[in-house]
């Protein structure tokens, strides 16, 4: 019944780039990347392009205003010279609808692969953090304090009675390696003092720079992808996802290529190893409710669970073992 109603959606958004600017579709590719939202790479005869299907369930209609102010940031840092996809609009707007109101965007394809996470050289580290540290130059130019945040710092109360529900699940099923994380999750949730994170920037951030968002040619970054989800929040997400998702191996971080991106992202922004251990420890405090055993068969969690028990067991250690960078 997917497989049938895939190709109907398909169809009608296929007929809609057709229509609406004329290209002529010679084969198509699905992506199976990503969680409901269906994608193609398009070849046509004037190049290949890339069409993204925003799922009515996942993006309901109040969300398109949304969209539509992060496609904006992605075609500014594009016109900015951001390696990023070019975006094509339609009546001024970004996320067109097709003849049977299906929501879709279409934008340049853009060449290059995805690192294995852990996998990154230093020069493509240093890249990456020129391209971000440019990137929050770009979109924080014109800073508007009056935007409410995204995302807020849970509570310690918060992260309990999270952490608690995730704990009994794991008690249940007797999940010993989860239990053993989440040990050591609670003692830092005890310990840590919310306050730490009160100065952390507030700004535009992609707020989703993980392995499969990035695209490399050789040693340069290629694009930046995946900008539906840019919003008003803490910028640091940015630092330290990157660098979790490119620089932990095997239970170990290569401090050389943490090294080379922060030297790059200083040459547009100001990044201390305070503010680095900080965004390290914001991630954490974020992403520490993906540790439980529903989200086990999920790569892309158990990858990001990962890191997070690399945070957690060096979480004492982080300004030691980052001091070298000064």
């Amino acid at each position: 019944m997917n497989n049938v109603l895939n190709k109907s959606i398909r169809e009608d958004i296929f007929e809609a780039i057709i229509s609406i600017w004329g290209l002529n579709i010679l084969d198509f590719t699905i992506v199976d990347l990503g969680y409901m939202n269906l994608k193609w790479i398009l070849k046509t005869d004037h190049g290949d392009f890339f069409a993204k299907q925003y799922n009515k369930s996942r993006y309901p209609e109040h969300m398109v205003e949304g969209l539509e102010i992060s496609l904006n940031h992605q075609n500014t840092l594009y016109n900015s010279g951001i390696p990023c996809p070019e975006l094509y609009t339609h009546n001024g707007k970004y996320v067109i609808k097709s003849t049977n109101d299906e929501r879709f965007v279409l934008m340049k394809f853009c060449e290059g692969h995805n690192l294995k996470a852990g996998t990154a050289n230093e020069q493509q580290m240093f890249h990456l953090g020129q391209i971000i540290g440019k990137m929050h130059m770009i979109i924080n130019s014109n800073n508007r304090i009056n935007i409410p945040l995204h995302w807020d710092v849970r509570t310690k109360e918060s992260m309990f009675e999270n952490w608690k529900e995730r704990w009994n699940e794991a008690i249940r099923i007797d999940c010993q390696s989860t239990l053993s994380t989440l040990d050591t999750q609670r003692k830092i949730i005890e310990k840590n003092d919310v306050h730490i994170f009160s100065d952390c920037e507030i700004g535009w951030s992609h707020w989703d720079l993980f392995a499969d968002n990035i695209l490399f040619k050789n040693n340069l970054v290629s694009a930046i992808l995946d900008f539906d989800r840019i919003n008003y929040v803490y910028r640091e997400f940015d630092i330290s996802r990157p660098l979790l998702s490119f620089c932990i191996e095997n239970g170990k971080i290569h401090l050389g290529c943490v090294a080379a991106f922060v030297k790059g992202y200083r040459e547009f922004q100001p990044l201390s190893n305070q503010k680095l251990v900080r965004s390290f420890k914001l991630t954490w405090w974020k992403e520490a409710e993906w540790v439980s055993v529903k989200m086990q068969n999920s790569a892309v969690i158990k990858r990001f669970n990962e890191e997070n028990v690399w945070v957690g067991d060096h979480w004492d250690h982080l300004e030691d073992i980052f001091a070298i960078l000064d």
